[in-house]
Order: C-alpha cells, then sequence, then structure tokens
C-alpha cells in the first residue's frame, strides 16, 4: 500500500492562493467522506491550518493534489505550480517535522500539535484513517510533544497569538488601558485575547451564543454580542479577527460606519476575515504580517530533526511488522480458557458477539464499556471507560470499541504485559484473530481470514457448520 501526500504552504503559497484550499472543520469531515468514496482511496486525512493544507492519502489513487482540487472545485491548472507531492517515507518524514514545528512561521509553534491530532481525530471520526494513517500521525504528534517537552528553542512568542500581541505592541506601544476587540472565541481567538489581557490591555471577546458552564472566555476578558461588534469597534484601539467563518467579519463598507474605528486590525483567519479593502481605512495585518521566525540555531534544528528521524524509524519499524503478519498466517491453537479471565473492552455490536462465543468456553468474561448491547448476566461489567490498567491479571485481552484510539491503547497495555489481543479494527495489532467458531459433536472449528475479508470468513463458517451436522 502506497502512503502519498501533497501539499502547499506559507513558505512558497501567497495568502490568496492558499485560502482557497482552505477547509473548515465541517467542510474537512464532507471532504474526507467524499474523498473516501474515490477509485483507489483506503484511507485519508486532511491537516488544514493558517499556514498550510496537505493531504495524506493511502492506497493506489492519483496525485493527491489533484483530488484536493477536485474536491475544493478549484482549477488545477491555477494551483498546481504551488504544490509539493511526497510519498513513502519522504512522506512521513514531512510530517514528523511539520508536527515538530520545523516548518512552522514559527520553530517548534505551540497549535500545530493540536492541529496534527485534531486532523487524525476528524479523519477517525470520519472512518477514513486506516491503520497506516492512524499509525502515522500517532506517531507525529508523539514526535510535536517530544520536541516541544526535549527541546529549548530561543523564541520570543512561540504561537500566532503571541506574534499578534507582539505586533500590536509595535503599533500601538505598551498594551496598558489600550481596548481591543477580539472577533471569535474559538481556541485562536482565546489565546490571542489571554496574551492581550495578560499584557494589560482591555479586552472584549464576541460571541454569538453563551451556554453557561461550557462557553469559555479567558479570564478577565469582557463579552459582547457578535451582531454587535460594529458598536463594540467603536473608540477602540485594536481589532483582532480569528474565526472559522467561511465570510467576511467586517467589510470595507461595514467599517466605515464606525465613526470612530480601531487604528489597527490583525486578521489571523484563513480564509480571511477581514476585507482586504479594509486596509483603505486603516492598518490592517493578516497572518503572512506576522513574519517568519523559522530558521532557529544549528543545534535547536539538530534536535528536532532527531526526534522527528527517531519517530519516523518507529512509524517504519511498524510498517515492517504489517508486512510481516500479512505475510504469515497466524497458527491455529486451541487452549482452555476454563476459569481464565478475559477482558473484553467494547460494549457493542463486535463486542456482543465475542460475548456470544466466549460464554461457550466457561472463562470469566469482564467487560469494560460504558453501555453494554447484551445481557450483562453472568458477566462482570465495569460500566465505564478503559482506563490504562484495566488488562491486570487478564489471560485474553478483546479490543472491540468504536475508538480507534481506545483500541490502540488496549493493544499496546497487552504487548506490555505479554497478553494475546485481538483489537477489531486493526489486524497488525492483533497478536491472535477472533475466529469465526463452528462446533459440532465433540468438534469444534475455528475459521480466520487473516483479519481482512469477513464476509468470507463468514460463508466458510456457514459451510463448516453443515460439514459438521452432517457428520453427526
Amino acid at each position: 500500500m502506497t502512503l502519498m501526500m501533497s501539499g502547499l504552504d506559507c513558505h512558497r503559497t501567497p495568502l490568496d492562493q492558499r485560502q482557497r484550499l482552505a477547509f473548515s472543520q465541517s467542510l474537512t469531515e464532507e471532504f474526507l467522506h467524499w474523498l473516501r468514496a474515490q477509485p483507489g482511496v483506503e484511507g485519508c486525512v486532511l491537516l488544514s491550518t493558517c499556514n498550510r493544507t496537505e493531504l495524506y492519502l493511502s492506497g493506489s489513487a492519483e496525485t493527491p493534489w489533484r483530488l484536493l482540487c477536485r474536491g475544493a472545485g478549484v482549477p488545477e491548472a491555477e494551483m498546481e505550480a504551488y504544490f509539493t507531492t511526497r510519498c513513502g517515507m519522504d512522506a512521513a518524514r514531512h510530517l514528523m517535522e511539520v508536527s515538530c514545528g520545523l516548518h512552522s512561521q514559527i520553530l517548534g509553534e505551540d497549535q500545530i500539535i493540536t492541529q496534527v491530532r485534531r486532523a487524525m481525530e476528524l479523519a477517525q471520526e470520519a472512518k477514513t484513517a486506516d491503520p497506516m494513517l492512524s499509525a502515522l500521525f500517532r506517531g507525529a504528534v508523539t514526535a510535536g510533544k517530544r520536541a516541544r517537552t526535549e527541546v529549548s528553542v530561543s523564541r520570543g512568542s512561540p504561537s500566532m497569538g503571541g506574534r499578534c500581541r507582539d505586533l500590536l505592541i509595535r503599533a500601538l506601544g505598551p498594551l496598558e488601558e489600550k481596548k481591543i476587540l477580539v472577533i471569535g472565541n474559538g481556541q485562536m481567538g482565546r489565546l490571542a485575547a489571554q496574551l492581550l489581557r495578560e499584557a494589560g490591555a482591555s479586552v472584549n471577546v464576541t460571541l454569538r451564543t453563551y451556554r453557561h458552564g461550557e462557553t469559555v472566555v479567558p479570564a478577565g476578558c469582557g463579552t459582547v454580542n457578535y451582531e454587535d461588534r460594529l458598536a463594540a469597534m467603536e473608540n477602540t484601539d485594536a481589532l483582532v479577527s480569528a474565526t472559522t467563518s467561511p465570510h467576511y467579519t467586517l467589510t470595507a463598507e461595514q467599517l466605515s460606519q464606525v465613526q470612530n474605528p480601531p487604528k489597527v486590525a490583525v486578521d489571523l483567519a484563513v480564509p480571511r476575515d477581514i476585507d482586504p479593502e479594509c486596509g483603505k481605512i486603516i492598518q490592517c495585518f493578516d497572518t503572512d504580517s506576522l513574519g517568519f521566525s523559522g530558521f532557529g540555531s544549528p543545534e535547536e534544528l539538530e534536535a528536532m530533526r532527531a526526534i522527528a528521524a527517531q519517530e519516523m524509524e518507529r512509524f517504519a519499524q511498524w510498517q515492517k511488522r504489517q508486512e510481516i503478519s500479512r505475510k504469515a498466517p497466524k497458527f491455529p491453537l486451541f487452549v482452555d480458557l476454563t476459569g481464565k479471565k478475559v477482558v473484553l473492552v467494547g460494549g457493542g455490536t463486535i463486542a456482543a458477539r465475542r460475548i456470544a462465543t466466549l460464554r461457550l468456553f466457561g472463562c470469566e468474561i469482564e467487560v469494560i464499556a460504558p453501555e453494554l448491547k447484551c445481557s450483562p448476566e453472568g458477566l462482570h461489567w465495569q460500566r465505564r471507560r478503559y482506563a490504562h490498567g484495566d488488562l491486570k491479571g487478564a489471560y485474553l485481552a478483546i479490543a472491540a470499541t468504536d475508538s480507534r484510539e481506545t483500541n490502540h491503547q488496549v493493544g499496546v497495555e497487552a504487548g506490555e504485559l505479554g497478553i494475546p489481543v485481538s483489537v477489531a479494527d486493526c489486524e497488525g495489532e492483533c497478536t491472535f484473530y477472533f475466529p469465526a467458531v463452528c462446533t459440532g459433536e465433540n468438534l469444534i472449528a475455528g475459521v480466520v481470514s487473516g483479519g481482512k475479508d469477513h464476509h468470507r470468513t463468514a460463508r466458510a463458517a456457514k459451510a463448516i457448520r453443515r460439514a459438521l451436522e452432517e457428520l453427526e
């Protein structure tokens, strides 16, 4: 299976072009579903931030950037020159380095780790992240975390919010008592508001809705209704906008209605929040105006690249294990489970089928799941989510939740404890395959197909059951 990626970023693509391929969360979900249905696509993850758009594919599809343009409705000929395409381990290396912050505007920026993790989560929720891409992005998140904690980077502002604050200090002088309006209360907006408030500014944040106990506003910041944002701009010193809106939060026509507008506006969104025509009325800055701080010292760069290389090597080893598991079939081994503890994590349809089979073999079944789609009679049911340590004392472990991350964690813990494990959604993480069980008089057979073709397994099991019945 081939790994490929195509991407464009702030280093070689102007903002006007980048924003044509910027995806909000809802658009990302729609795009991933469309993309997964394209010929040759086995898995897909889209990383879309204010600085970059990168599409990672597994399978045998055409070049990713063409699919990216087609899905976004952007003519391929107009964007081809901006894209870089990488394959195999070059693609893996690039993602590891991106997550470490090596290719950001700001060396080692803080937010990229969250963005890489969120890209993986969206793909997993859309069920488009196959085992290979899931393993790759988990490794990238680990690389980013390590770079952040193990490498001391000498930089002034490790985030776009910090660069925004620094820019406003240069434009306005000390921020004490300055009045600043922040449009948007997402991650970027909250960070900018918090840093500006800590710098002494009087900050108001716009909200579309407020839910007590759910809406988080940085300490010390006031709030205004989004619809009242024009009135709130009166007599402010600066405006910051950081939303995921597909439309302008401020047009030139709207700004002209403000009698005493802000002196400075900073647009932290891609696509833009602030109409570029506003620059004819007040001083405006976009994300590319914040400047670059991504060079670093030779020691910092070497340390980050070493971390990226280590995590890439772990991913390469994971791939080799998958190849081995695909080539070598599992040996059929019949064991006595009488009185043995079997821990099953999950309570859905697949878990219920596993439980029904295990009931035949006299084992003690411990189920860990918030909900259970079968009778709990005879089970030790812990009505909660899985936590590390739950496999202690188990003879076998089974992961059958609808969460790729949880199933992976169960597989990892089982490996640490030397416990055979069946992972329902990843054959490469199984140390045994849970069989379709066929029984007859004093006869038992188990059927597996390498964890891949479940329909074929079901057909084979049905045929074997008929054969066992004929022997009785």
